[in-house]
């Protein structure tokens, strides 16, 4: 019985050879019924008070298909902060090729609680944790991530750890691109905010740049896909408010035509 009627964010498809799939309207609603269904809490004022959780992705690896995927934790659990992949669709666990720790430089011990949770260890002094993952990425249904030398793409259920007892923290994101002259013309698509964080010489990003983006909370973080890479780009109205649409790959799509519809 609820409305659909806050702000749109893009589902993105790869396009091979012909325009097989547009972008539709996830509206932030639907945030609400995926909260009661998971049983996350539903976000609170004070979230945005909290101490950001900081994700940096990197596509690291082109030909190997894999990005590097690190989570920063400023405020670990002091008897040992648990990070998981979500479980709910399938199990994107099994796409993680290597997972270590590290804070002040050294390295931590990270236990395998099961299929999707780690544990890392107790910290001696209060300092951030860094959990670095690295994720094979060649699944290139909507669910998934995928990654070669002609685009990147990740839902973020399949890269982004969620910290245990941190969910309603807000989350930064750090998207880099891929090293080389091959890809200096990429750009980014996403319905992120950019941000800007005190003191964070990244700087937030322009819009379609690499850079630092933003959500409310975990939950919110993992309802926006990620592009990069070179695409088609149109925007449209609808019931006023503001779509876009991307394809990445070839295709022989009416853009103006497909807004009009």
């Amino acid at each position: 019985g609820e409305k659909c009627c806050a702000r749109a964010t893009p589902t993105l498809t790869k396009a091979s050879g012909r325009c097989e799939k547009a972008a539709v309207g996830q509206f932030s609603s639907l945030a609400d019924v995926s909260h009661r269904m998971r049983g996350i809490p539903h976000s609170d004022p004070q979230a945005m008070d909290r101490t950001p959780i900081l994700y940096t992705v990197l596509p690291a690896h082109p030909a190997a298909h894999r990005f590097e995927v690190r989570c920063t934790v400023d405020l670990p659990d002091p008897v040992g902060q648990r990070f998981a992949l979500p479980a709910w669709i399938r199990d994107f666990a099994r796409n993680i090729v290597s997972i270590r720790a590290e804070a002040g430089g050294k390295p931590v011990a990270l236990e395998k609680l099961d299929k999707h949770t780690w544990q890392a260890a107790a910290l001696k002094h209060p300092t951030a944790l860094t959990v670095v993952v690295e994720v094979y990425a060649w699944d290139l249904s909507v669910r998934g991530a995928h990654f070669d030398e002609t685009h990147a793409f990740f839902n973020g259920t399949s890269v982004f750890l969620r910290v245990i007892g941190q969910e309603e923290s807000p989350c930064h994101v750090d998207i880099q691109p891929p090293a080389g002259e091959r890809y200096k013309d990429w750009r980014v698509a996403t319905a992120m905010n950019p941000v800007q964080a005190a003191g964070d010489k990244r700087g937030n990003a322009r819009r379609h740049g690499f850079g630092l983006y933003g959500a409310e909370n975990y939950d919110e973080l993992i309802d926006h896909p990620v592009e990069m890479g070179r695409f088609s780009h149109a925007t449209f109205e609808a019931c006023g408010v503001p779509h876009e649409i991307v394809i990445t790959g070839r295709h022989d799509c009416d853009m103006s035509r497909l807004c009009r519809d």
